[in-house]
């Protein structure tokens, strides 16, 4: 399995530049990363805009090796047809919330698409330390536990005959769970409990959770 290589998780949209009131701005880039034989086009988010330019400069270079494109590049045998592809999108932008999700995208020998999520949820303007999984479910959802989303993720599993680690999603769980937010879903990336990656993705109307 693989493990990433950052603790730390830095912020960050949809669109190939785009500027708001919000008052940074988010930039498309496109890179192809050559590993052997396979070559996989990558796009990320980059950022721009923010007061502080050092953190800046790590924050970007988080966000381009976050979702460990380089580990796909690298083990691209035993992906089939070798037909591997990054992508992102934003999924909420707001002065002090940036929640991106990031994709991988692998497709098998029989043409059969996988999808790797990970995922990114911070505060863009924050000067004090990130933290490892940036803001957490409670600073934003107002009485938020994870009891409240263990009965979705526990459905999900016996509907879609999924193996999930229920317990990841249990009240007072210390779980590393993968998640993200837009402007009216609480969503989570299950499949990968513990290892910063989930493979299938379960929202939940973000008025069921408050």
């Amino acid at each position: 399995m693989k493990h990433l290589k950052y603790i730390l998780i830095f912020g960050i949209l949809i669109y190939s530049c785009q500027s708001n009131r919000d008052g940074y701005e988010i930039t498309e880039r496109t890179e192809i990363i050559k590993k052997d034989n396979c070559e996989i086009p990558i796009s990320f988010p980059e950022v721009s805009g923010l007061s502080d330019k050092e953190k800046t400069k790590k924050l970007n270079k988080v966000l381009k090796e976050f979702p460990e494109h380089e580990y796909y590049a690298q083990n691209c045998k035993e992906f089939g047809e070798r037909n591997v592809k990054g992508d992102y999108r934003v999924l909420l932008k707001t002065d002090s919330i940036l929640s991106i999700e990031f994709r991988t995208l692998i497709e098998r020998k029989n043409k059969k698409v996988d999808t790797v999520y990970h995922s990114v949820v911070v505060n863009p303007k924050d000067t004090t330390e990130f933290g490892v999984v940036g803001i957490e479910p409670d600073k934003i959802i107002p009485n938020f536990e994870r009891g409240k989303i263990y009965p979705y993720v526990k459905k999900y599993s016996a509907e879609n005959n999924n193996y999930i680690n229920l317990l990841a999603y249990e009240t007072g769980s210390n779980y590393v769970i993968t998640w993200a937010i837009s402007d009216k879903d609480f969503i989570l990336y299950v499949g990968g409990e513990g290892e910063w990656f989930g493979n299938n993705r379960i929202r939940i109307p973000l008025n069921e959770l408050k």
